[in-house]
């Protein structure tokens, strides 16, 4: 009879023996036997594969299942029975296809022939308790990993953005990553500044940041993959508790113990007043503006009500001495979108971009360049759920301590007075109402005028689509006006501006611009 060596070990170390022994003893039943040997190689092993693999999905037994190998062999052989498989389901397959094409299953300790009914009873009943062996097996780790990761230890995989795993005296802990807790704050701080969640993924492409997967990658000495730092990603990261220092979940949520409180695994890398004003803008949920290269775009419109495109064309330009050849020169324009359509009705002509802005600038500045710049200031609210749970778990303790020293006819009378103090606190907190977050106008001490200067292209565009300020030109004198200024009184934020100059005419209406600014006075 021709046997087939069955050869698996869950675990491979760098001491193991095991394959060698369990071929050997293969190998001294089929020479006892006089049984041919079908030749294998460590390929055809099952190493560091559990036995709750199904044979047929096994790397090394199960290529000799299949159709073009059953010629070459009789029987399988295997050490023991755990060998084979520790799922009840799976054995009972293979017995099954075994009788059904022809070949048997040699087990050698114990010895079990299963070509009887007693040795297929014993061997069905050896593998209820390997089953139940890996059963218990698994649920001892699943309670260990579960154990480390509510202590905060890292477990493998994933580590979030900012920490990296460092070695404890026993385990893997979590710490802040010298290397990134910067970027994490600047993040924080560019978001709560009025960044977009695409600008911030943009600058973190454009520094050469590494995404959350790159950077496991990176430690792991891995080739890095395209996988680009998104606004969905920003987002994650902005939201997760886990920036705390918080052990979370899948979903991103905190961890608890059985006292209730969050389980921390180091830490946090912000504090806990810029994480409350982050995630009080991020469930405002405002729509991003987008930031564009010309700054009136989305601000400059045609009297015919269609928006107004800034264009670049060549232009020749001739010395002022009439010698040499013509100079080429770029000439931004803005023109209405209208007049560009086939069907387009409006004539209106294009308009030197240089003399718009500077004309809509200037007007803004003249009205309301000195006035003090206000913003709004994410006011964190308060939630006194972990406060109460701290202390329902300080008055259980020492309620059981309290009743302990009284058994043993200790004084308890200090122990007695700190547990009033925790229950008066408990009392005085559970009737404050939780503090929603909101949002306050605060001065900044800076004029219009002086951020302005500060200010780059996108972001005085920005700003201006930010407040709603907007600007309907002409090149020409424009028809009448329906919208009226109303009064200007005195040191009074006027609600538009009048542009009237030669081969130019505008009306800019500023908007929500009065609600940032602080009159003076």
């Amino acid at each position: 009879m021709r046997i087939l060596p069955v050869i698996r070990l869950s675990l491979v170390t760098e001491n193991t023996t095991s394959p060698e022994r369990q071929l050997e003893k293969i190998t001294q039943y089929a020479a006892l036997g006089d049984h041919e040997l079908v030749p294998v190689t460590e390929a055809d092993y099952d190493l560091d594969v559990s036995g709750a693999v199904s044979p047929f999905d096994r790397p090394g037994l199960g290529p000799w299942l299949r159709e073009d190998r059953l010629g070459m062999w009789n029987a399988l052989c295997a050490a023991k029975l755990d060998r084979v498989s520790r799922s009840l389901f799976d054995f009972t397959a293979l017995l099954s296809w075994l009788e059904a094409h022809g070949k048997t299953l040699i087990i050698l300790d114990p010895m079990m022939d299963l070509t009887k009914p007693e040795g297929r009873v014993m061997a069905h009943m050896l593998m209820t308790f390997a089953q139940y062996e890996r059963e218990v097996i698994g649920a001892r780790v699943k309670d260990a990993h579960d154990k480390l990761v509510k202590d905060g230890k890292y477990t493998g995989g994933m580590v979030p953005f900012g920490y990296m795993p460092v070695k404890l005296e026993k385990n893997w802990g979590y710490a802040p990553d010298p290397e990134y807790v910067p970027i994490v704050a600047e993040t924080a701080e560019r978001f709560l500044k009025g960044a977009t969640l695409g600008g911030i993924a943009r600058w973190l492409r454009e520094s050469g940041v590494p995404s959350p997967k790159n950077v496991i990658r990176k430690r792991n000495g891995k080739p890095l993959t395209d996988t680009p730092w998104s606004p969905s990603v920003v987002r994650m990261i902005l939201q997760s508790p886990a920036i705390l220092g918080a052990v979370v979940d899948t979903r991103g949520t905190p961890l608890r113990d059985s006292d209730g409180f969050v389980v921390y695994r180091s830490e946090p890398l912000i504090s806990r007043e810029v994480y409350e004003a982050m995630q009080t803008r991020l469930a405002l949920n405002v729509a991003p503006v987008k930031v564009n290269t010309s700054p009136l775009l989305r601000v400059l419109y045609c009297t015919c009500g269609a928006p107004m495109h800034s264009t670049t064309t060549n232009r020749p330009r001739h010395p002022a001495d009439g010698k040499g050849e013509s100079e080429v020169y770029a000439y931004r324009y803005y023109h209405c979108h209208s007049s560009h359509l086939r069907d387009g009705k409006c004539s209106a002509p294009r308009m030197n971009a240089d003399r718009v802005e500077e004309a809509v600038f200037g007007a803004i500045l003249d009205v309301a360049g000195w006035y003090e710049l206000t913003e709004r200031k994410m006011i964190p609210g308060r939630d006194y759920s972990e406060d109460v749970a701290r202390l329902a778990e300080t008055i259980g303790h020492l309620s059981t301590k309290i009743a302990v020293g009284r058994a043993t006819r200790k004084d308890v009378s200090t122990d007695e007075a700190a547990l009033q103090r925790a229950q008066d606190q408990l009392d005085r907190i559970a009737s404050l109402e939780p503090e929603p977050a909101r949002v306050k106008s605060v001065r900044t001490g800076k004029t219009l005028r002086a951020r302005w200067e500060e200010l780059d292209v996108p972001g005085r565009n920005q700003f201006l689509q930010s407040v709603g300020v907007r600007a309907v030109a002409h090149k020409e004198d424009m028809p009448p006006i329906d919208v009226q200024p109303g009064p200007l009184v005195a040191d009074e934020i006027p609600r538009m501006a009048i542009i009237m100059a030669d081969g130019l005419s505008a009306v800019v209406y500023l908007g929500n611009l009065r609600d940032i600014l602080c009159p003076r006075g």
